[in-house]
């Protein structure tokens, strides 16, 4: 929903905004990072992808990327009640790859290297007025939402989140001791024929209970998107939407120990968004987040969840795509595999979905240091029988299964560091292995394909400001 501006025509109006109307204050961050991702296709074999194999395109078996997350958020005081805030960035879905907006300017039939040159547009992301009564907040405008974990409602708050669930309309939050309840109604999507056909829409409600004196928090978030007929929110001829998000979340701390859970639940009608025929939706996911504080450096906890997949066997989807941001994995969770080899789809544009995962933690801070170590293992809830109908979650489409599939989604091991320069520059690196199960060998066809382990090490550099 991020609207394309002329980058010079933006520049010059914030500063001229900005001399104009005070007192106005910048914050944000910027993040640089760079990957190398050894035997990515997970796979040596000369294979042939499609037809619900999960083949890669042979192109190559490594993979290399740097893409830098600019996140610029202005903050205009109007006056004691009103203040109008934003976020603009750049690149697709906060994303910059670096070199993809590079251009050679060879005019003089030279091709020089010093004339090579940048260029790049602003994307609005945000830009929304926060309006202070004595009976509520207001939101008015472009905003994100964040709910519970950010397992499906995420508002990309993080420098290093690059994705945001976003929403045009206005919302308010009433305050009443520990209880707070938030309305909310967006237009998510339109066309150029006003007649209402072509919109779409969502209308939600968050309600949640914060005893800070318990370190107790109980909530409930429901909401109602609504996709008309003529609507191209997902794609053109998807047919009419009706879904129901229905979100509970439960936060609890004991001492050292904490616990978090998050139960997201989808039904209603989804039209022909993820099957070719229309379906009804009925999904939904179990995610537990857990930390026990064993002294002043050691944190130790577990992450896991169970994550719905469509079994192909009713007029039911019941697969569960959890929000791209909400991952816990270097490797295993984190990419669209095949936008390595196509460039068509995007490698960071990657869901859990259709899996049961567990993983085990260990943090160890010092003053400007801090290690990360962890273990995580996955299987598949749902995978293709011989002879049956399955649903690729990869591909979004069904097919017939010629062979039997496995269930093991493998393990990764990681360790990872934190190097906090000063308040505001943080470095960070890390070593992730992935021991690639048997699903990956899939090939829809009698013969399995051979399996890679995966391993990847990378770097980032920070900046908050």
């Amino acid at each position: 929903m991020a609207i394309r501006i002329n980058k010079a025509l933006a520049l010059i109006s914030l500063i001229s905004f900005g001399a104009q109307a005070s007192p106005m204050d910048w914050k944000g961050s910027l993040t640089v990072d760079s990957h190398i991702i050894r035997d990515v296709r997970r796979t040596g074999d000369d294979c042939t992808p499609g037809s619900g194999s999960l083949c890669i395109t042979p192109d190559n078996n490594n993979a290399r990327y740097q893409s830098m997350i600019l996140k610029l958020q202005p903050n205009l005081v109007v006056n004691d009640g009103v203040t109008i805030k934003g976020e603009l960035s750049t690149g697709t879905g906060r994303t910059a790859k670096l070199g993809e907006s590079t251009d050679s300017n060879t005019d003089d039939g030279n091709g020089s290297y010093y004339t090579q040159s940048t260029s790049s547009n602003l994307l609005v992301n945000q830009m929304y007025a926060e309006i202070y009564a004595d009976t509520a907040l207001y939101k008015v405008g472009r905003f994100s939402k964040n709910w519970g974990l950010g397992a499906i409602v995420n508002g990309g708050s993080t420098a290093t989140d690059r994705f945001y669930s976003g929403y045009e309309g206005f919302e308010a939050t009433f305050q009443l001791g520990g209880f707070q309840l938030t309305p909310m109604w967006a237009k998510l999507h339109t066309s150029n024929d006003p007649n209402g056909e072509y919109d779409s829409y969502e209308s939600s409600v968050a309600a949640l209970y914060d005893n800070t004196n318990r370190n107790l928090k109980i909530g409930l978030y429901y909401s109602v998107k609504e996709v008309e007929t003529q609507s191209t929110l997902y794609g053109s001829n998807k047919g009419p939407h009706n879904v129901t998000l229905i979100d509970l979340y439960f936060s609890k701390i004991w001492g050292d120990f904490s616990f978090e859970l998050e139960v997201p639940m989808l039904s209603g009608e989804v039209g022909t968004l993820y099957t070719s025929e229309e379906a009804d939706f009925s999904a939904n996911a179990y995610i537990i987040e857990t930390g026990y504080q064993a002294n002043s450096k050691w944190k130790l906890g577990l992450n896991g969840g169970v994550v719905s997949g469509d079994d192909a066997s009713s007029s039911s989807f019941e697969g569960m795509y959890l929000n791209p941001n909400y991952k816990h994995s270097y490797l295993l969770f984190k990419y669209n595999y095949a936008g390595f080899m196509d460039g068509s789809k995007d490698v960071f544009n990657a869901s859990i979905v259709n899996a049961t995962y567990a993983q085990l933690y260990a943090h160890y801070t010092l003053d400007e240091w801090s290690w990360k170590f962890a273990a995580l293992w996955a299987k598949a809830n749902e995978v293709a029988k011989s002879g049956d109908s399955f649903y690729s979650h990869e591909d979004m489409a069904t097919y017939t299964a010629s062979a039997d599939q496995s269930d093991d989604l493998g393990t990764e091991l990681s360790i990872a560091f934190d190097y906090r320069w000063n308040p505001n520059v943080t470095f960070s690196s890390y070593l992730a292995y992935h021991m690639v199960g048997s699903y990956y060998a899939f090939s829809n066809s009698s013969e399995d394909l051979s399996t890679t382990n995966v391993m990847a090490t990378g770097m980032q550099l920070s900046i908050q400001f």
